[in-house]
């Protein structure tokens, strides 16, 4: 049976009540780049050297079920199934009309996340040598 932390589970439940939960806030101004906010994958797109491609869910790939960005440290946060995370600086940020754009390099991958600033839908591009992923989810602010 897989050991699941106390840390785990108050993310999960962080990230389900935050999903659920209707904001406050004006959701045009939500996704500006001023507050942070968590984002829950949904799915995810895998291919390899652009020939095959599958699709699953982020535990599938090794990819985050969650990212937390966190703007005043200009990170991300990703949260793995399991007790695995890690921290990517936030290289350039954009809004770009309805879109927030977050972009920085990992692992010798480049990575794209943008943001619908009314919706908090979310797709994110990790692109590397000889495999690049999508993953798609919601976002909702913290």
């Amino acid at each position: 049976m897989k050991k699941i932390t106390t840390k785990r589970i108050g993310v999960a439940m962080l990230a389900g009540m935050l999903l659920t939960a209707s904001g406050t806030a004006p959701a045009k101004e939500a996704y500006d780049g001023t507050s942070n906010f968590i984002c829950a994958t949904q799915g995810v797109m895998a291919c390899v050297d652009g020939a095959i491609c599958s699709k699953g869910q982020a535990r599938d790939f090794d990819m985050p079920d969650f990212m937390m960005v966190d703007f005043k440290g200009k990170v991300i946060r990703a949260f793995y199934d399991g007790d695995k995370e890690a921290t990517s600086p936030i290289k350039n940020m954009e809004s770009s009309g309805t879109q927030l754009i977050l972009q920085g390099v990992e692992n010798d991958h480049g990575w794209s996340v943008a943001v619908h600033r009314e919706s908090g839908r979310m797709s994110t591009s990790v692109a590397g040598d000889e495999v690049s992923f999508i993953l798609f989810g919601a976002c909702h602010v913290l």
